[in-house]
């Protein structure tokens, strides 16, 4: 892999490409992936932050944009079924926020549970395993396409397994990549529909939990954790 490049050092929604290999599937015709060897019992989400995993592309997919068409392809959309979904929604959510006037800002979920709970209401469908989810996430956040981290201690009062996590710039690129294509392959018209219809559904419960984080400090920690769970249908954090 004469010309191959480290996986850290491609822009991080080009990084997606790598992850078949990665998961241990079939890779992306056109990529080439060379993995390091690792423990066998380590997550893949390791490799994601390996500089020893390089990726090189085929020369019709070299250039400044060539990559990226593989995104799109139509050949790669059951190979990148899972991740691309992921990033979607957490996208439209973010956006579904903002346009209902519940956030001016980028919102964050307060947990994977509050993950696999959005997942549930955009799609009507079940969301995977809470382990795999969790390591989804956290290989997209070794790619660097989302936020991800221990919840803030003013938003707890103490450290939790849980971390909150939101889309990014780069998770927000790759987002506009999907909408923009022909068809609906990730079906993300009929998750908007469904996400707007539940935020305008609940919308009083996320202002209020919206407002109470925005005055948080770190005496109120443990009162915001639990009144969001108990007002929020997907509880969120600012």
């Amino acid at each position: 892999m004469a010309n191959s490049t480290a996986i850290r050092d491609l822009p991080p929604h080009l990084r997606l490409l790598a992850w078949p290999a990665i998961n241990g599937r079939k890779p992306l015709e056109g990529v080439h992936v060379s993995l390091p060897a690792v423990p066998s019992d380590d997550p893949p989400s390791v490799a994601c932050y390996s500089r020893s995993v390089r990726v090189e592309f085929d020369a019709a997919f070299q250039g400044a944009s060539a990559p990226g068409a593989l995104l799109t392809a139509p050949a790669s959309a059951a190979a990148l079924a899972e991740p691309l979904r992921l990033v979607s929604t957490l996208a439209l959510w973010d956006e579904v926020v903002r346009e209902a006037g519940v956030y001016g800002g980028n919102i964050y979920l307060a947990s994977e549970k509050s993950v696999g709970q959005l997942l549930r209401t955009a799609h009507a469908i079940a969301p995977p395993s809470p382990a795999e989810l969790a390591e989804s996430l956290e290989q997209l956040h070794a790619m660097e396409l989302l936020y991800r981290f221990p919840v803030a201690y003013k938003f707890r009062g103490a450290h939790g397994a849980e971390r909150q996590c939101r889309i990014n710039g780069w998770g927000r690129l790759l987002f506009r990549m999907l909408n923009d294509t022909d068809g609906d392959r990730y079906r993300i018209g009929t998750a908007r529909e469904r996400l707007a219809r539940h935020i305008q559904d609940h919308r009083d419960a996320y202002l209020r939990g919206v407002r109470a984080a925005s005055a948080a400090d770190d005496h109120a920690g443990a009162r915001i954790w639990e009144e969001i769970h108990e007002e929020q249908p997907i509880p969120v954090l600012i």
